[in-house]
């Protein structure tokens, strides 16, 4: 190993030599430096220390992340069965756009749960679009049946909420 912060290596230095014309036996001396300083040891340990630190914080990172996956998928499998549950899952796996660490397999994932989330949000206005045509139409009954056995206006925004409680609550 050479040294590489004292800006001279010990080629160079006896190289200067033998243009000075000090030989043993016809050859040139061998540098008598050492091969590497204190100030070289001191920076290939930050050296080892950076990579050692990085890798110590991918691992983390990487476990951190797989962690946070495994609460959403969780939660969204929970969900399956209760609708209510939706909305926690949401905000899971929205909150998983922060993390340092993303595989390309968790990266999909979230897309295709937080798709399917809004794929439902969707049917769920839809829903309401039709009971509320219902009202307009005067057919209370049918508004009421449309929303009646569905949970899922969790989904939905807060006044989309009231009015979907406002709808059901005529059946009484």
């Amino acid at each position: 190993m050479f040294s590489f912060l004292n800006g001279k290596s010990p080629f160079d230095e006896a190289e200067e030599k033998l243009e000075a014309g000090e030989t043993v036996n016809g050859r040139p001396k061998l540098p008598s430096a050492p091969v590497m300083g204190w100030q070289d040891g001191v920076f290939l340990l930050v050296v080892i220390a950076l990579i050692v630190g990085g890798y110590q914080y991918y691992k983390y990172t990487k476990e951190r992340s797989a962690t946070m996956f495994a609460r959403c998928d969780a939660l969204y499998v929970a969900a399956a069965t209760d609708v209510a549950g939706l909305p926690a899952a949401e905000a899971c796996y929205d909150s998983t756009w922060d993390l340092g660490f993303v595989s390309d397999t968790m990266e999909v994932l979230r897309q295709n749960r937080l798709g399917e989330i809004s794929d439902k949000r969707t049917a769920m206005k839809d829903l309401l679009e039709d009971a509320k045509d219902a009202m307009s139409l005067g057919d209370t009954a049918k508004a009421v049946g449309i929303l009646a056995d569905n949970a899922g206006y969790v989904l939905l925004r807060s006044d989309e909420q009231d009015e979907w409680k406002a709808i059901v609550g005529l059946k009484q």
